[in-house]
């Protein structure tokens, strides 16, 4: 793998493309977005739609996106299924920078496994079934990476329709989240919702982007 080094350009000439997961909206990250605002960072909000467009075509547009940005160092910032496209996306992305997933299924949803297997929910997915029942596959990164993964085994939308190991954010397992090629796993107890305004998720966010983390976890 080869990953960038962190970037020596000043905050206020970095970007963040923020993108988000299923069924959301790009305006599910207003509180991150306005965190790294006020920090300093130029953001950019993804927008897409989840289950209505081909993933192939959702991961062209998102290409795109980060590409045209007239920032030369340009950031990831995901939430869920956005950690699913922006991997797959990562081969045809120009622009240097560091990957955050929050909650990302990266290795498949067992949620999303059990929901496309029962009629009244399959219906649900549409496009999203196949990114989200087998995740990142031969991933290639090539910049920084870092997973936030909820553990507080709420209630969530996995309790409808199968059921989650311990840990889990009530949609995701931990064991979901993890892989031997993200630089860095860190956990918070919190739901799969939740890591979009979790005050130490914001704060890990930052500190990962503006400096160098030497731990495997912190």
């Amino acid at each position: 793998m080869n990953n960038n080094q962190p970037t020596s350009e000043p905050i206020n000439e970095q970007a963040v493309v923020l993108v988000h997961g299923l069924w959301m909206s790009r305006w599910s990250f207003h509180f991150i977005a306005k965190h790294l605002t006020q920090k300093g960072y130029k953001v950019y909000r993804f927008g897409y739609k989840t289950t209505k467009r081909p993933f192939d075509f959702n991961m062209q547009k998102l290409t795109a996106f980060v590409n045209s940005r007239k920032e030369d160092t340009v950031h990831l910032v995901v939430h869920s299924m956005g950690g699913i496209l922006s991997m797959r996306s990562l081969p045809n992305i120009v622009k240097t920078g560091k990957l955050i997933m929050l909650g990302s299924p990266i290795n498949g949803s067992r949620t999303a496994k059990a929901m496309s297997e029962k009629k009244w929910t399959s219906w649900m997915l549409k496009y999203a079934t196949e990114p989200l029942t087998n995740g990142v596959v031969n991933p290639q990164v090539f910049r920084k990476s870092y997973m936030i993964a909820g553990t507080s085994n709420s209630v969530g939308i996995a309790r409808l329709v199968t059921k989650l190991p311990q840990p889990n954010d009530g949609t995701v397992a931990l064991d979901e989240t993890q892989a031997d090629w993200i630089n860095h796993h860190t956990t918070e107890n919190t739901n799969h919702f939740r890591l979009l305004f979790h005050p130490k998720v914001k704060k890990k966010i930052v500190t990962f982007l503006s400096k160098i983390i030497d731990k495997e976890e912190d």
